[in-house]
């Protein structure tokens, strides 16, 4: 029983390594970011906060019409003090004021790279199309500097792809 155990996760561990192989970094100001060498970084930016845009493979959308994405905002906060808490439940609010149909999945507050974060996870109803997308968002506060590190997706998808956007997000580093 020990040896499968063991086996089982040597197999894991390889399988990781091996996957990330393939992986490209995103190297941007003050952070990095690594992604599947099957996703794509894009210069679009469909708002003036958006840092980057990470979207899936263009064969994500095929079903759904949705493609996949990862997308980095940051805010400068300037002189305020604020908390990360406080930060996070502003941003929860302003999600539920801009899609009344937002409804909050999951709320909690993790380590990642050494910094603590807020990790929620909400959907919500958008367009003509009758698509749900669910989100994952994480939160950090740093130097001055709200970071606010989203992955999009139909909710028909999440959970296919939240393996690959939960491992992106780790390799997420504040520099």
């Amino acid at each position: 029983m020990k040896t499968k155990i063991i086996t089982f996760i040597v197999v894991c561990i390889s399988t990781l390594l091996y996957a990330q192989d393939n992986w490209k970094t995103l190297e941007q100001d003050n952070y990095t970011i690594s992604y599947p060498d099957t996703w794509i970084s894009s210069d679009e930016k469909p708002q003036p906060s958006i840092r980057f845009l990470l979207l899936s493979e263009e064969t994500s959308g095929a079903k759904d019409m949705f493609r996949e994405n990862i997308n980095l905002t940051t805010e400068n906060l300037g002189d305020r003090t604020i908390s990360l808490k406080e930060y996070s439940e502003f941003s929860i609010d302003q999600v539920k004021a801009q899609f009344p149909s937002a409804e909050l999945i999951s709320n909690m507050t993790i380590d990642l790279n050494e910094n603590k974060a807020t990790s929620i996870i909400w959907k919500g109803d958008f367009g003509n199309n009758n698509i749900t997308l669910k989100f994952r968002q994480l939160f950090f506060i740093k130097k001055g500097t709200a970071y606010a590190l989203t992955f999009s997706s139909s909710e028909a998808e999440f959970d296919h792809y939240s393996k690959i956007a939960n491992s992106i997000f780790n390799s997420f580093k504040i520099n």
